[in-house]
């Protein structure tokens, strides 16, 4: 992998049905953003927004390449929906380990994310992340990160979900 270009990120074109593909990034220390995120304002696909009983919202709009690691934000091609627990602590602790070995150790990190939907399910049923350091052998993952709520089950067609 050259470093020759410098940082850089590519994000699928959206699918007939408006889904998010393949995200895919070359992480640096300086791709870190500089400024606060703004306030999401996209609708993903299947957001069909309710409160847990404990009154926490069940989704989040889930970045593919994490705001910490870019900056990107508002950006439809980076967005999904996830539930809580899928994005916070699951997909946030595979996202600061890049950005924990990057301040570390100053070295780059290849990464990449695919979505999993099935047929014409608006909601994917999870995530593939893969990271790999790219000056050194020391840092890598290949993780599957399932698109769940402890409670509640989901209908991945329409993003409606119900307690259990």
């Amino acid at each position: 992998m050259s470093l020759d270009n410098g940082v850089w990120q590519i994000f699928s074109d959206l699918d007939s049905l408006n889904r998010v593909g393949v995200a895919n990034a070359l992480i640096g220390k300086e791709s870190f953003p500089h400024e606060t995120i703004e306030p999401l304002s996209i609708k993903p696909t299947g957001w069909n927004q309710k409160k847990l009983s404990d009154s926490q919202w069940l989704y989040n709009r889930c970045h593919l390449v994490g705001y910490q690691l870019t900056g990107e934000n508002n950006n439809m091609k980076n967005l999904m929906t996830g539930t809580r627990s899928f994005n916070t602590p699951h997909m946030l602790n595979y996202e600061n380990q890049i950005m924990d070995y990057i301040r570390l150790t100053g070295n780059h990190v290849r990464y990449r994310v695919t979505p999993h939907f099935i047929g014409d399910e608006l909601v994917a049923r999870g995530v593939q992340m893969e990271a790999t350091s790219v000056e050194s052998n020391d840092f890598a993952y290949n993780v599957y990160i399932f698109n769940i709520q402890e409670g509640y089950t989901i209908d991945y067609t329409t993003g409606k979900a119900t307690k259990n």
